[in-house]
């Protein structure tokens, strides 16, 4: 028996789903990931290599079980279709779309890259890179896209000028940084021995124990999906629907985590744990989340109902793809 209420939430309205004993509470997807994030998400996750083409009475139908309207469903496939991820055609009074070749490699090469977070600690020479700036404020536009670089190379601000990482860069990064134009700059390499106040420590540069509140709750959360797991209580429309939220919280974790050598976490560092809990929720949803999806395809397209399938974790680290994908 399963009990389906409202809630509401700094004025977000979700589904709050309960089993007698283990609740599993989900949040409006469609505030959470966008519509077409949504869209994208589920297409590059359950239709991985299907080149036939799909009526858009499925994405309807499909997206309503999170709550997407059908004028939002229709706005997020027409932006896809604009910007080449799906190629409409028309049989009849019907519209079609299949996924485009770039949005089947794009599709792949993020899945991978989100499901693998956590699989392994990155290795560690005990270097850092130090890279130190000055820059008039004449030039602060050149300063944000410094900085912007920085961060995505995975650089925490140490003090005022003075970003820092525990790798070594590679000198096509470097040579991006120089190119930049900021004339006040120089870049160290090597071990780093810190005295002083606990300041001048290169970790607190990275926000390491909000990480770590990030990924308990994470576990948290995982945990109670497990629990309903084990008592078989996840009808087929959740069981998509938290896939899909569990993807998507695993995709944050990983974009925000600045990936530090384990080294510098310590053994607690709570990773391991809430990449196990990813795992098996992961994996352990797949049956019924693409029964839920089967039968919406079964309502429009019938003949497309065998190409609905997904890969396991285990899967996806196997994937092997072009280096050239971005």
């Amino acid at each position: 028996m399963t009990n389906v209420n409202r809630y509401v939430i700094n004025g977000v309205v979700g589904l709050d789903w309960r089993s007698e004993r283990h609740p599993v509470k989900m949040n409006r997807m469609e505030a959470m990931n966008g519509s077409q994030q949504l869209l994208m998400s589920i297409l590059g996750s359950y239709f991985m290599g299907v080149n036939s083409v799909i009526p858009s009475s499925f994405f309807v139908s499909a997206l309503g079980d999170f709550d997407l309207s059908e004028t939002a469903t229709r706005n997020a496939v027409s932006r896809a279709a604009r910007q080449g991820f799906l190629v409409p055609s028309r049989h009849g009074r019907q519209t079609f779309y299949a996924l485009s070749a770039t949005a089947h490699e794009r599709h792949q090469y993020r899945l991978k890259q989100i499901v693998d977070y956590g699989r392994e600690s990155p290795s560690w020479d005990g270097q850092w890179t130090i890279v130190t700036f000055s820059v008039e404020e004449a030039q602060r536009n050149l300063r944000h896209q410094l900085r912007q670089h920085l961060r995505q190379l995975g650089f925490g601000l140490l003090h005022d000028g003075v970003w820092v990482v525990p790798r070594a860069v590679d000198q096509g990064a470097l040579s991006h940084l120089l190119a930049i134009g900021v004339p006040r700059l120089t870049v160290f390499s090597g071990p780093m021995k810190t005295g002083g106040s606990p300041a001048g420590d290169p970790m607190t540069a990275f926000a390491v124990e909000e990480m770590r509140a990030k990924l308990e709750v994470f576990s948290k959360r995982a945990a109670e999906i497990v629990d309903a797991l084990e008592n078989d209580s996840i009808p087929p429309t959740i069981a998509l629907r938290l896939r899909v939220e569990i993807l998507r919280d695993w995709r944050v974790l990983g974009d925000s985590d600045p990936k530090l050598p384990g080294e510098l976490l310590g053994e607690d560092w709570p990773l391991r744990t809430a990449r196990g809990l990813f795992e098996r929720v992961y994996d352990e949803l797949a049956p019924a989340a693409e029964e839920r999806l089967r039968r919406h395809l079964s309502n429009c397209a019938p003949e497309l109902v065998d190409s609905i399938g997904s890969l396991s974790t285990a899967e996806v680290a196997a994937l092997e793809l072009a280096d050239s994908v971005t």
